[in-house]
């Protein structure tokens, strides 16, 4: 009896210093990120924090010292090359963090809150000069959590989800221009670390901008976002995106333009597991308008899908750093390295596949929708290690190792109401070859000969 209530009495006071145990854990977690952090640039100017026996939270605010080693950082995570004006916006920027959290370690998720506090110095002394109201409305807009991130991280699996504050914000400049910015449901999950995921899910249901001044005005609306991302490396990955609805308009200074798209969905893709890299593109779009003063176009079931197979590995990785650093810093000597990686990788040959684009239905102007097209390409770019020398020649003895056939199936209405009306047909006269309802056109290059439907052209 006597060693029955003995092991109930242990058992008992190992589940009461739990909680004590578990505070002790994550205390020394959240600590060992500060040390990282401080050694990203960001410094802890406030460490505030409250503990009952079962629960505990911390206040932090972080200032950013060197956001030359945050962006550094930051850069490990992006295939873009970060805009040196971002440094001047981050320096100097003040973000809170509360944290809150069971002292039983893997009872609840992890509750964080990130929101910034207030604007770098120089972007505050630059608003401060330009506009003083637009200056106090935005310290205003932080200082009530404007923008916030809630996250919930599970330590023991590396699941979180999480949702941005929700916007809803107008604002009227000194020139009269009014400003509109809306933000609903913005909500996300997923696995992995924060910064670089191995699996995430985002959705907003609602996302509108408008500027409007006078006569003059700028309308964006995006309804029902969802994007969900599988990453295995930065190589190797699978990303889906489908909008339900997409609005873009322009008005004024007669040059209105309204675009609107119903249902777009893009599916993109990368494998390099194997001995070269594979890229996969998928896009379709069940209705999109393009309304102008000129002309208006209607096009209903758009799809393209594109690959491209035997990319080389390593060239295509350098060739892809090189566009990410050439897009924020173009310079002759950057676009001559761009270029070189370009015919390098072209000299370990390649494949590009157009499997379909097409558009079902076709309208123009005040046209009723007629049959539309279908385009299906395989591209052949055999290797050749001394196309480099054979460039800096002349292009054309490129040729020689490049070969395609493609299928153009185009409706007779689009064939003779649009294409043949607007002067688009001079040549393909000629070569049509019916089939119903259709004109085929089929091309061929190879050996630096070129024929439609078998009828040559050189």
């Amino acid at each position: 009896m006597k060693k029955s209530i003995l092991v109930v009495v242990i058992l008992l006071s190992i589940i009461a210093i739990l909680p004590i145990i578990g505070n002790t854990f994550i205390t020394k977690q959240i600590n060992e990120r500060l040390v990282e952090l401080e050694s990203l640039g960001l410094k802890v100017s406030k460490d505030e924090s409250e503990s009952s026996y079962l629960h505990s939270s911390r206040h932090f605010e972080f200032l950013l010292k060197d956001s030359k080693e945050f962006i550094e950082y930051l850069k490990q995570y992006s295939n873009e090359q970060i805009p040196p004006y971002v440094k001047a916006m981050l320096d100097g920027v003040l973000v809170g963090a509360d944290v809150e959290y069971s002292n039983l370690p893997f009872a609840k998720a992890f509750e964080i809150e990130i929101y910034p506090m207030k604007l770098s110095a120089k972007m505050s002394d630059t608003l401060q000069q330009d506009n003083v109201s637009l200056y106090e409305y935005i310290e205003k807009f932080l200082a009530q959590k404007g923008v916030l991130y809630h996250i919930e991280y599970n330590l023991l699996n590396s699941d979180f989800k999480g949702y941005l504050k929700d916007v809803d914000e107008t604002y009227t400049l000194d020139d009269t221009t009014e400003l509109t910015l809306s933000l609903e449901e913005a909500k996300f999950k997923g696995n992995g670390a924060l910064l670089a995921p191995n699996e995430l899910v985002s959705k907003i249901k609602k996302l509108h901008f408008n500027a409007t001044q006078k006569e003059n005005n700028l309308n964006f609306h995006m309804n029902d976002f969802k994007s969900t991302s599988n990453f295995e490396s930065a190589n190797t990955y699978i990303t889906n995106i489908d909008i339900d609805e997409t609005l873009l308009e322009l008005k004024g200074d007669g040059r209105d333009v309204d675009i609107s798209m119903d249902s777009l969905r893009v599916n993109a893709s990368s494998n390099d597991q194997g001995t070269t890299t594979q890229i996969n593109s998928k896009s379709s779009i069940k209705d999109l308008k393009l309304a102008t003063k000129e002309a208006t176009v209607n096009l209903e079931d758009f799809n393209f899908d594109i690959a491209i197979n035997g990319l080389d590995k390593q060239e295509h990785t350098k060739f892809m750093e090189l566009v990410s650093q050439n897009y924020v810093f173009m310079t002759p000597e950057s676009n001559q390295a761009l270029s070189a990686s370009a015919t390098s990788l072209l000299s370990k040959g390649l494949e590009i596949e157009v499997a379909d684009f097409s558009i079902k239905k076709f309208a123009y102007n005040v046209d009723k929708k007629i049959k539309g097209f279908k385009v299906q390409t395989v591209l052949k770019v055999k290797e050749d290690l001394g196309l480099a020398k054979k460039m800096q020649i002349s292009p054309l003895m490129a040729l020689p190792n490049i070969g395609l056939e493609s299928e153009l199936r185009i409706s007779k209405e689009m064939y003779t109401k649009v294409l043949k009306r607007n002067g688009l047909t001079a040549g393909l006269a000629g070569f049509e070859k019916e089939d119903g309802d259709d004109y085929l056109f089929i091309v061929k290059f190879a050996d630096t000969k070129l024929s439609i439907n078998g009828k040559s052209l050189n």
